[in-house]
């Protein structure tokens, strides 16, 4: 075997089914080496920057590793925006790179990352993942790889999941080479670590005692399968469960426990409930970082009289935006578990039940208002409000970043056995226009749909004709405002009105695109005509464009958060006792 046809062996025995990317020079080898399998498929993309992203969405559908597959030097570049997405939402992807030819390291070869001056050992391009990785391995002899790949798929899945990478030169895999296959690492990938039972036990107790607890359940509720467990702490508590961007979803939003978000796209109860009531807060894999925390303003939604009692994987993030009360270091499924078991044997919270009237009452007293249904043009927030209304509740819907994420935050509640994707805290332009294609490969049978606007679709609208040749019937939603509205806002906002590369000349038909592209397309310019055609769209079997022509400058959403930005100044704090408009105990 030679060492391209070692690596793909290792892949199949790790279970690998897929493997996106594009051909180079860099590469060749390890593509020849897939097409020789009976068990993987080669999944040809448009550009390398798609192929991390599909790969990430895949992972995060299926719950299994994600490979992407690049050549030296520009292709593995472009992968860059992908991994570095994996990475700040902890998602285990594999990145497999080519490189130069190892023996002439130094020469200046053709994409080689090098300089004159430093040793081989620096011309590893992988030094430029290692910021956006969890580890990454440089194979100098190809006798090493399958050891390479089984801890480079142990690393990517225990703890806190991430990518990871492995760069093989080209001459190397081509070479011939001896060695003893070995199989994945024995021990469960997604370990269970309990936190300290006695510090378990006064987490318990600080919460029977509390007056009005909250639980926030984070992203690391999310990939820990921790949704169910949380509901049943949660009942027994009678406490408010809120979650951020990144874990939308992970308890069905119409628990009648479920507040909704927080952070600067907060929904306005699970705000009110934190800021006005909440003494102590149960944060299950949730890191207080900026956008969560509305740039840690006073009162958006979180106060000083708030307690903090932090459930993580990882100790060197307890207590990392600010004090923390106490703090337990272990998986969330297992810690929560541990915790509900605690809180029955103390006989739960006398007051869980009349608690969870408050709660019910408070969300029954918030009531959105839409905008005009004959709005010309078309509003998003009533656009979101009819998709919500169209899309089966078990639908992946991924929201990629911009203007209309803002609307699909707070007020697009995301039911049982639906999933709500979308890019974290790197958030990148273009992630879920073509994450979403990993989603649907994952799940077949599911309703797939992309949110995006037209800023972020342009970026990566060519991964249309991929779905396209994989027969993946996804629905692409794009909000065109002619505009990246997220920003035009803000400089309509706080630079005396002056729109400075934000607004779109050339007006584009995307349904005509999606067309061109070997999709089907459809364009709505009207309320009365967007529910039949996302229906059509779902229908139609095969991967379709819906061009939504929305109002430039729309009415903005009723989020509770805030924005920063330096130079705009410091968003007002709302101290306890601001204003209680949801849940009074009367």
């Amino acid at each position: 075997m030679n060492a391209a046809e070692v690596l793909v062996d290792a892949l199949e025995r790790h279970g690998v089914r897929y493997v996106f990317g594009i051909p180079g020079h860099g590469n060749t080898n390890i593509l020849d080496a897939i097409h020789g399998s009976d068990r993987i498929d080669f999944m040809l993309v448009r550009h390398e920057q798609a192929a991390a992203h599909i790969a990430d969405g895949y992972a995060r559908v299926s719950g299994q590793v994600g490979v992407c597959c690049s050549s030296v030097g520009p292709g593995a570049a472009n992968m860059i925006m992908g991994i570095a997405t994996a990475m700040s939402t902890s998602s285990p992807v594999l990145a497999i790179v080519g490189a130069p030819i190892q023996r002439w390291y130094g020469r200046g070869q053709l994409q080689e990352t090098s300089r004159p001056d430093t040793a081989p050992a620096d011309q590893a391009f992988m030094q430029m993942l290692q910021p956006i990785t969890k580890r990454v391995w440089s194979i100098a002899d190809p006798r090493t790889i399958p050891t390479a790949v089984r801890k480079a798929f142990t690393a990517a899945q225990v703890g806190r999941p991430g990518p990871v990478g492995i760069e093989i030169p080209w001459d190397l895999q081509a070479s011939e080479v001896e060695t003893l296959p070995e199989d994945p690492d024995p021990f469960p990938a997604r370990a269970r670590p309990r936190a300290d039972a006695d510090l378990t036990n006064r987490a318990a107790q600080l919460l029977v005692d509390a007056e009005a607890p909250v639980i926030i359940a984070g992203n690391g509720a999310l990939i820990s399968g921790a949704g169910g467990a949380v509901i049943a702490l949660a009942e027994s508590l009678g406490a408010a469960i809120a979650s951020s961007f990144v874990s939308k979803g992970v308890v069905p939003e119409d628990h009648p426990l479920a507040v909704g978000m927080v952070g600067w796209l907060g929904h306005p109860v699970a705000h009110e409930l934190i800021r006005e009531r909440a003494d102590l807060i149960l944060a299950v894999g949730y890191r207080f970082a900026d956008e969560s925390t509305s740039w840690w303003t006073e009162g958006k939604p979180f106060v000083p009289q708030n307690r903090i009692v932090q459930i993580d994987i990882e100790a060197r993030e307890m207590g990392r935006a600010g004090p923390i009360e106490l703090g337990l270091e272990g998986d969330a499924l297992a810690v929560v578990n541990d915790l509900r078991e605690a809180v029955e044997r103390l006989g739960g919270r006398p007051s869980a039940a009349a608690d969870a009237a408050l709660i019910r009452r408070a969300k029954n007293a918030y009531q959105l208002d839409l905008t005009p249904p004959d709005a010309t043009p078309m509003e998003p927030l009533r656009v979101a409000e009819q998709v919500r209304r169209v899309l089966p509740d078990d639908s992946i819907i991924s929201v990629d970043t911009g203007n209309h994420a803002h609307y699909f935050s707070a007020f697009y509640p995301i039911r049982a056995g639906g999933r709500f994707l979308n890019p974290g805290g790197w958030t990148p332009m273009g992630w879920g226009p073509t994450a979403i294609i990993g989603a649907k490969l994952a799940q077949p049978d599911k309703a797939c749909v992309a949110v995006t606007g037209d800023g972020g679709f342009l970026m990566v609208n060519q991964e249309v004709s991929t779905a396209v040749e994989w027969g993946l019937p996804v629905v692409w939603l794009v909000f065109n405002n002619s505009s990246l509205a997220a920003i035009r806002d803000g400089q309509m906002a706080d630079f005396g009105g002056r729109i400075i590369g934000t607004e779109y000349s050339v007006e584009v038909d995307y349904a005509e695109l999606g067309r061109a592209l070997g999709g089907e397309g459809v364009r709505v310019t009207r309320h009365d005509e967007v529910e039949d055609a996302i229906r059509w769209a779902l229908d139609c079997g095969r991967p379709c464009v819906v061009d939504l022509v929305v109002a430039a400058d729309a009415v903005r959403p009723p989020i509770a958060g805030a924005w920063f930005e330096p130079g705009r100044g410091e968003p007002a704090p709302m101290p306890r006792g601001s204003e209680v408009r949801y849940s009074s105990s009367e």
